[in-house]
């Protein structure tokens, strides 16, 4: 589900309408709707919030449908909050070993 698809789904359950939440988090009605359809590149922090505060949702779903992080990396995300205590603890000290592994030497 794409961030613009969450937004949308979270308004109409809440039974607001774009002239609503614009007027709620201070934009027109033709921003919610671009946010609907994606577009959140230049959204700004204030907005994230107040839009975020309105529908209940975490401000990082933002930045985890934008272009900020890769498909890879989401991907890492969303296996990691799946798993358990236990296989988190082991995958985090895995990447961590990789990442010294391949980090260059300080000597």
């Amino acid at each position: 589900m794409t961030i613009g698809e969450i937004i949308y789904s979270k308004r109409k359950a809440l039974g607001l309408t774009l002239e609503a939440v614009g007027q709620a988090v201070g934009v027109s009605k033709a921003t919610v709707s671009r946010w609907e359809s994606g577009d959140i590149r230049h959204m700004r922090r204030d907005k994230i919030q107040a839009l975020s505060n309105l529908l209940g949702i975490e401000p990082a779903l933002f930045i985890m449908t934008s272009e900020i992080i890769t498909q890879s990396e989401r991907e890492l995300i969303e296996a990691y909050r799946a798993a358990d205590d236990r296989a988190r603890a082991d995958a985090l000290a895995t990447l961590k070993s990789h990442a010294k592994a391949e980090s260059p030497s300080t000597s």
